[in-house]
């Protein structure tokens, strides 16, 4: 995994072919022009059909140019994904959200736990065995210390791992991120009281106020905590063909 940083774009970038944004993405961009938007573009489309991997390109209120989502569609992009940017003051955080009963939370802090939270993760998104295989091998490479800046939690129901969540530490912010629970599982409160739990742990740990980007399907669940809406996102993948599940 790399974090590549320009002085007018930032990305991810792995050599994991599956195609979802927590593998290879441009979260952040803020082109001088439009020379430069073309430029920078056409760049990293070349290197990702070089990696022969799939891309995912973030728009909203902290990129620019104002119009960045037409120049990736001229480029072959689609719109893919439309999400929220939400924040919460974490003091005024609602925590009555009903606890299904034989659930539970665990941060992840060994390398077994470390496997189940990647199952469920890759479980959720329907991911192959070898992106999880690849995948485990990131976060493995991440570290479990206590005292990160990156800490996942995994849900248990009657002791089987369902539900995920990780907490990123920056800029006197948590950011709440890899939200997912197995289909089985789901419709039982389990995102909301994982969402509650990795809140809890962040207001221990000291910080006053944390953020999230919903996907409309989530808004409610993170409405019922007490976040509110700020920003809206669009997502953009360029592929160069169709990635083979098998």
């Amino acid at each position: 995994m790399e974090i590549i940083r320009e002085a007018e774009l930032m990305r991810l970038r792995t050599e994991i072919p599956f195609p979802h944004y927590i593998f290879n993405v441009a979260p952040t961009a803020n082109f001088s022009s439009p020379e430069s938007a073309h430029a920078h573009i056409c760049s990293v489309i070349e290197d990702t059909r070089t990696r022969g991997t799939t891309l995912f390109w973030s728009v909203g209120p902290t990129t620019s140019p104002m119009d960045l989502g037409y120049y990736l569609e001229a480029h072959g992009f689609e719109q893919v994904m439309r999400c929220t940017g939400m924040t919460i003051d974490i003091s005024l955080l609602r925590e009555e959200a009903p606890v299904p009963s034989g659930f539970t939370v665990e941060r992840v802090t060994n390398n077994s736990r470390l496997n189940q939270f990647v199952d469920v993760l890759a479980e959720n998104s329907q991911m192959p065995r070898a992106t999880a295989e690849a995948m485990h091998k990131i976060e493995a490479s991440l570290g479990l210390d206590q005292n990160s800046p990156r800490q996942r939690y995994l849900g248990l129901w009657h002791g089987e791992p369902v539900a995920t969540t990780t907490l990123f530490f920056g800029a006197g912010v948590a950011g709440i991120y890899h939200v997912a629970t197995v289909p089985q599982a789901r419709g039982y409160g389990i995102a909301s009281a994982m969402s509650l739990s990795a809140l809890q742990d962040a207001r221990w740990r000291g910080y006053r106020h944390a953020t999230l980007i919903a996907t409309p399907q989530g808004q409610s669940v993170y409405r019922r905590l007490g976040f509110q809406p700020r920003a809206e996102y669009n997502v953009y993948m360029w592929t160069a063909g169709t990635f083979n599940h098998g």
